[in-house]
């Protein structure tokens, strides 16, 4: 980096010396030594009956063979149905390789007994190009065929709604001196009962790019569409598509490959939660300037009782997640610099690519820096089972595939021993349930779901448990700072 050495912070949780970090960063014209990737076609967002074709036809040869898992029937299945959804999301919209990709996966969802996806796979095809559709013969038959069966999932429509009365609250928030801000049982719990259900207020798929909705997350990959600019995001309704546009991805587009290719996972969620609160006020930036003061260092911890999705005003849920511990006094100088000199450099990008005012940069890169602190500290990773991807679970053998920040579910203390577990549900909320006996007004811990020898998606746990696993694994691992205790 270029300029003067890192600044002298003062070890505090508050939004002030984000403010003299980015101030500092950008008064001293430090920058972010990048490395410069090769640019991998397989992010490129270009649609292109070409690049589409090429990917389709190559897609099983850039994929390095695993020995260790036989090519089964179902494999086979599911990677014929990503390179499919690969040709959907990179062919020209309309044309006659895009429309012919819906109308393949509207065969497969006949064949599976799935003849709602059938039928919606038919909507969208003629969506795209409806002369076409009606000069093909195959396909009234194969759309009053799905009709008359009406078997399988009856969802999902074209639009759907999220369901907000299925987000509710079992727990209770305390505050104290020894656990700090932490969840208590509300009442008596059995074990396999729902003790939280929320809707994320950001989230991220960092695997199953053509199998799942990079909005709600679902596995759904007979049904994905495309975002209708770029090739990267896939979608599960129009819904989703939508929301996600309002939300993030209408400043998320045009960028993303150089996202994909130069950042980390938890540095591109923070930028979508910082473009969400701008979008949130509509790029108002003396309104943001001011919300943003306003929020006090302390709340009322009742606030987090009500969990996201039961209310409309996310502006009021921002405020709790802008809360949330950041444990940003127990990270090394260099550490906080490095998360400084990322955070500007993605406002940079962000204020270059859309043109924005200059001046937005330096309040954009202070909330990233804050972001990231929080999310380092309060993501969760969703797991899925390697042999069936749709089947959510944590295992020894699992893989991580999406990161999620909640506000209630945030206020779960770790615990390598908890006695709460937590996954995606079918419409896209994260359920938190019991898995033994929780009393009342017993304090509730959850895993997050972290190797203590992997520190890519979240904080490292300094449990006896995990620090001797690290001890074992990797030694110097010793000389690193948590960033969640």
């Amino acid at each position: 980096m270029d300029g003067e050495g890192p600044p002298e912070l003062v070890t505090s949780n508050s939004c002030r010396n984000d403010k003299k970090l980015v101030a500092f960063i950008i008064e001293q014209r430090m920058r972010l030594i990048e490395v410069v990737m090769p640019m991998v076609i397989f992010f490129s967002n270009v649609k292109e009956n070409f690049r589409a074709l090429w990917l389709y036809n190559n897609y099983e040869s850039n994929i390095p063979p695993n020995a260790s898992r036989p090519l089964t029937t179902a494999y086979r299945k599911r990677r014929h149905l990503e390179r499919l959804n690969m040709l959907i999301a990179y062919s020209t919209p309309g044309s006659q390789l895009n429309v012919g990709g819906y109308l393949k996966r509207a065969h497969i969802s006949f064949f599976n007994k799935e003849d709602f996806y059938c039928l919606y796979n038919i909507y969208h095809a003629k969506k795209a190009n409806l002369i076409f559709v009606e000069s093909s013969a195959s396909v009234p038959r194969l759309y009053n065929s799905a009709l008359v069966r009406g078997s399988g999932f009856v969802n999902p429509y074209p639009l759907k709604e999220r369901l907000v009365v299925s987000c509710f609250s079992l727990v209770e928030c305390r505050d104290s001196t020894n656990y700090g801000r932490h969840l208590n049982a509300r009442q008596n719990l059995a074990r396999g009962d729902t003790a939280l259900r929320e809707m994320p207020f950001v989230s991220l798929l960092i695997q199953d790019f053509w199998m799942r909705c990079h909005h709600c997350l679902i596995y759904a990959p007979l049904v994905l569409i495309p975002c209708q600019s770029c090739s990267l995001a896939l979608f599960c309704s129009e819904t989703c598509r939508k929301r996600a546009h309002d939300e993030y991805h209408s400043m998320e587009c045009t960028i993303m490959p150089i996202l994909l290719g130069q950042y980390s996972s938890m540095e591109i969620l923070a930028l979508r939660l910082t473009i969400r609160i701008f979008n949130i006020l509509d790029g108002m930036m003396d309104e943001l300037e001011l919300y943003i003061r306003s929020l006090a260092n302390n709340m009322v911890v009742a606030e987090y009782n009500t969990p996201y999705g039961c209310q409309p005003n996310a502006k009021v849920d921002y405020g709790k997640v802008y809360r949330l511990t950041t444990n940003r006094s127990k990270l090394c100088k260099k550490k906080i610099t490095d998360n400084g000199l990322k955070a500007v450099s993605l406002a940079r990008m962000l204020v270059r690519e859309h043109g924005l005012p200059n001046s937005f940069v330096e309040l954009l890169a202070e909330l990233t820096v804050r972001h990231l602190h929080i999310l380092r500290s309060n993501a969760l990773v969703l797991h899925c089972s390697v042999d069936e991807p749709s089947k959510n679970e944590y295992s020894s053998s699992s893989v991580p595939y999406a990161l999620v920040l909640v506000t209630t579910g945030s206020m779960f203390n770790h615990s390598c021993d908890a006695n709460v577990e937590y996954c995606l549900s079918p419409d896209g909320a994260i359920m938190f349930v019991a898995n033994r006996s929780i009393p009342r007004g017993t304090q509730m811990h959850i895993n997050y779901r972290i190797d203590p020898t992997d520190t890519r998606y979240a904080f490292e746990c300094y449990c006896q448990k995990c620090t001797t696993k690290r001890i074992l694994d990797q030694p110097s691992t010793l000389m690193e700072v948590p960033e969640r205790l």
